[in-house]
């Protein structure tokens, strides 16, 4: 019956994903422009630390990068792309979640020109066209060498399911331009077209214009690539990228339009046709990048609650503007000068709340209502431009950290209330190897993935989620699953006949799957978990006990309850004790944030730390009401946590105790344990699936609730 149950569960889920609109993909501010002229707001599965370091690219091909990171915005880590532009004019493009190259291991060349993407301190990201559902297309503007030896801009378009050029062609109207900023894709709109936006300026002229060039069918390779629009000259900050901002018209009308810094002030152009919109003017100095604050869909607000922009002449002033009704001349507030000369755009975090402004000389956050300075990076302002300072590059937000790169090349991730920069055992930069340089632009940040740019290569790091989780799954020992919150059932092998007995489950990284493993080592995968390799066609000595993915969600480890451990896809053998005679039997195992390392738990609550897991304390040496039967690491791996049957909990190093149920009288004992993601609370499940939480986890229901199962529940997993 259960088993129907949970069928019926599936049919529903799959109508419900077929029927109803998709899940939101990663919030990106590619589709704002690219580089440092975004909000970098990623209010979409956001992230925290600890920060795990997940792959590096730091070949030759890789370096001098000189454009910001995107990512793709459709699909699972295990599909996106990160895209990226080297200084010698080649894009290169990989899968976020292993580093695997997607087309030329060398990258695509793009452009002959001394200047592709951006010369001196401008810096020119591409956009892309993925949707919720496919990959899609990048389009880049690039500075080119033409055919007489003449200058000029191209379009280029590569197709992100290969890598293949699809197209380059040179731009109407362009001859004797250069462009020295980031595009601007606009979102879809109700015919279902996109435009492309972006400024260039005359390179032995006056001029700087706003072109605009339509696309119909973007994300396919078949697009139409429709005739150049441009504006007259306007003045424009050449190293300023334009911003998609929604606004009313004079007669009071939400209207699309394309913001763009100029040498006095703000000036807007309708997307439809480039009609002159609101605007402020009388700034006097030159502005940098407008950002806009983005809905909790990481999309622009129907109506802008304001833009932000920074201007300078010796000293940096940040502006606030905003629109009254219909008036076409927007309101303008400013903070006080702060030290240095900004970078070439501003961020703001995901709430709105705060500005986050990056000068040569620090780096400031400014309460976003009124512009007050609230807190900044280092106390004295002593940061040098092209080493220590922020000159070059804009911070990115997630959950409660900040992103940002030093112009000199150091990678810091930063307390988003206060600036810090966060312990050094929550966020360990990975280093090439032979140090880091200069870095343009803003780091990305898309479904937790964190990635950062130097001048010597890429660098990507798993963020934890943010908050407790949502959802969580129950695992029977006959494989039959359980759902609960937002967690999705994605199959089970409930009305399977098995050889062995599931015993335990994981979740990949991305949550949209999740393994089973049988006591011989059967491995059972379901959703986007990937099948590694199995003992279940090995005679072990011992049956397996448990299971831990890596942080790439591409490999795992199982561990026999003798204490061998078995390594498959990319998880790395660090010793087990399989050749030591134990005084109690393995009963868990858990993986240090690094995936270096993991540790070994015993009945009687020995620990045994392999590769970088500390030793941190151990029931051992204690008499035990009950046996222990499960462990789990602190996400942050400066503790773990043990339960034992009766739901008495242990805690070791950093990890906090927020409740047991050792003094409870329980229908069936405890048999695992799941933390919190934020490490502030744990689940633990008992044999008749019932489910206790404390801390931050929440209860989101049980299967004791539904009776008599027809198998006992084996194991509980937190989506992560």
């Amino acid at each position: 019956m259960l088993a129907l149950m949970r069928r019926r569960l599936f049919v529903l889920i799959l109508l419900a994903a077929l029927l109803g609109a998709g899940p939101a993909g990663a919030a990106h501010w590619s589709e704002f422009g690219g580089d440092a002229g975004r909000s970098g707001a990623q209010p979409v599965d956001e992230g925290g630390v600890p920060a795990q370091f997940v792959w590096s690219r730091t070949g030759l091909a890789d370096r001098d990068v000189r454009t910001s990171i995107i990512t793709s915005s459709g699909g699972t880590p295990s599909t996106q792309r990160l895209i990226y532009g080297t200084d010698g004019g080649f894009i290169l493009m990989a899968v976020l979640q292993s580093g695997a190259t997607v087309g030329p291991r060398g990258g695509t060349d793009v452009s002959a020109a001394d200047d592709p993407f951006g010369g001196g301190s401008g810096s020119v990201t591409m956009v892309e066209s993925s949707t919720a559902g496919a990959l899609g297309q990048v389009y880049a503007i690039v500075n080119e060498k033409y055919s007489d030896n003449s200058v000029g801009l191209q379009i280029v378009q590569v197709d992100e399911a290969d890598g293949r050029v699809l197209r380059e062609l040179d731009i109407p109207g362009t001859a004797g331009y250069r462009i020295q900023s980031s595009v601007l894709l606009t979102p879809v709109d109700a015919a279902g077209n996109r435009s492309l936006f972006f400024v260039a300026e005359e390179r032995n002229g006056p001029n700087q214009k706003l072109f605009k060039i339509p696309l119909s069918n973007a994300s396919s390779p078949t697009s139409t690539i429709g005739g150049v629009l441009a504006s007259p000259d306007i003045n424009a900050n050449a190293s300023a990228s334009p911003t998609f901002v929604n606004l009313n018209d004079a007669a009071g009308s939400a209207t699309s339009y394309v913001a763009v810094s100029t040498f006095d002030g703000i000036l807007t152009f309708a997307v439809a046709d480039l009609a002159a919109g609101p605007s402020s003017t009388g700034v006097g100095e030159a502005l940098q990048t407008p950002s806009v604050p983005v809905g909790a869909n990481g999309n622009p607000p129907a109506l802008a609650p304001a833009l932000y922009a920074a201007s300078s002449l010796i000293s940096t002033t940040v502006h606030k503007f905003t629109q009254v009704g219909n008036a076409q001349e927007l309101t303008r507030t400013s903070s006080v000068l702060l030290p240095g000369t900004p970078a070439p755009g501003l961020a703001i975090t995901a709430k709105g709340q705060r500005v986050l402004v990056s000068t040569s000389r620090n780096l400031f956050g400014l309460r976003a209502s009124d512009l007050a300075v609230v807190t900044k990076y280092h106390d004295v302002d002593d940061l040098a431009t092209g080493t220590t300072g922020f000159s070059r590059t804009t911070a990115a937000g997630t959950g409660d950290v900040v992103a940002i790169v030093t112009d000199g090349g150091t990678q810091l991730l930063l307390d988003r209330d206060t600036l810090k920069p966060v312990d050094a055992d929550l966020f360990a930069p990975a280093k090439s190897a032979d140090g880091s340089l200069a870095s343009f632009g803003q780091p990305s940040i898309s479904h937790r993935f964190l990635q950062m740019s130097t001048d010597r290569g890429i660098f990507v790091y798993g963020l934890r989620q943010a908050s407790p989780p949502t959802g969580y799954w129950l695992a029977a020992s006959d494989g039959g699953i359980f759902s609960y919150g937002d967690a999705e059932f994605f199959g089970s092998t409930g009305d399977i006949t098995l050889n062995q007995p599931i015993v335990t489950m994981a979740a990949t990284p991305s949550r949209a799957g999740y393994w089973l493993a049988a006591s011989d080592g059967g491995i059972f995968t379901f959703g986007d978990a990937r099948f590694f390799g199995s003992t279940g066609d090995v005679v072990l000595n011992k049956p397996v006990v448990g299971m831990v993915p890596t942080r790439s969600g591409l490999g795992y480890w199982l561990v026999a309850s003798d204490g061998g451990v078995f390594a498959f896809g990319d998880a790395v053998f660090y010793g087990s004790t399989g050749d030591i005679v134990l005084n109690r039997p393995i009963v868990g195992m858990a993986a240090t944030p690094t995936g270096d390392g993991y540790w070994l738990v015993a009945s009687d609550g020995g620990i045994f730390a392999f590769g970088d897991a500390p030793f941190l304390g151990s029931t051992g040496d204690i008499v035990l009401n009950k046996p222990i039967v499960g462990m789990a690491a602190l996400p942050a791996g400066a503790g773990y946590w043990m339960v034992a049957s009766d739901g008495g909990v242990f805690s070791f190093g950093r990890a906090g105790f927020f409740g047991s149920t050792g003094d409870i009288v329980l229908n069936s004992p405890i048999i695992a344990l799941t933390p919190s993601a934020t490490g502030l609370g744990y689940l633990f499940t008992a044999a008749d699936g019932g489910v206790f939480a404390f801390g931050d986890a929440p209860f989101l229901g049980s299967a004791a609730e539904l009776g008599r199962l027809n198998r006992p529940v084996v194991t509980i997993a937190a989506k992560p």
